[in-house]
């Protein structure tokens, strides 16, 4: 495991490379870690460093099932056997996205085998999706930094839906040590 805050990102570029590839069709990442980390920000820079390969991002903002029903079983079936699974044997995935004005999910979406796909937010590096990921992507926060930051970037109307929800990204962490289980640790404050 790659452990250090001062990770720059030619480092993180250099373990995804060089460390275990478990598909010879594609490598699968996911970056993860409490809202506001900076896993959106991570998955654009490797998707630019990247501009060689096919990469694809799924964000797990796109799969949830609204605020309530967010880390869902739904979301784990989907995450592992509509998307992880069939890349991970050189097919194309798909899945609906959600559409947060309409609060429904929208017309489904297929998208071909890609060189590398990023799968980016809470709960992309859940237990059932682990066997599929070449690297398991962790960004530490601390929560207050965390929801300031979202507040900032969305709108301080989020804020009460915001204060829940750490609590199940929270919740859903500790089920899961998605942290414990990262193979590479990054300080979120230093890194982004």
């Amino acid at each position: 495991m790659t452990k250090s805050s001062a990770l720059s990102l030619s480092d993180v570029v250099s373990t995804i490379e060089t460390g275990e590839r478990r598909s010879r069709f594609a490598r699968i990442i996911a970056i993860d870690g409490h809202a506001g980390a900076g896993k959106t920000t991570l998955a654009k820079k490797l998707q630019s460093n990247y501009s060689d390969l096919k990469v694809e991002v799924v964000h797990m903002d796109d799969l949830y099932d609204g605020w309530d029903n967010a880390l869902s079983v739904a979301l784990t079936k989907n995450l592992e056997i509509g998307i992880a699974k069939p890349v991970s044997e050189g097919k194309s995935f798909e899945y609906r996205k959600f559409d947060w004005l309409n609060m429904k999910y929208g017309e489904l979406q297929r998208f071909m085998v890609p060189d590398l796909l990023i799968l980016e937010g809470v709960g992309s590096g859940q237990r059932a999706v682990r066997k599929y990921l070449d690297q398991l992507i962790w960004i530490d926060i601390e929560a207050e930094v965390g929801l300031n930051r979202v507040l900032r970037r969305d709108g301080d109307y989020i804020q009460n839906h915001m204060i829940l929800w750490q609590m199940q990204e929270s919740e859903h962490f500790m089920q899961e040590n998605t942290r414990d289980c990262a193979t590479i640790r990054i300080d979120g404050m230093s890194f982004i």
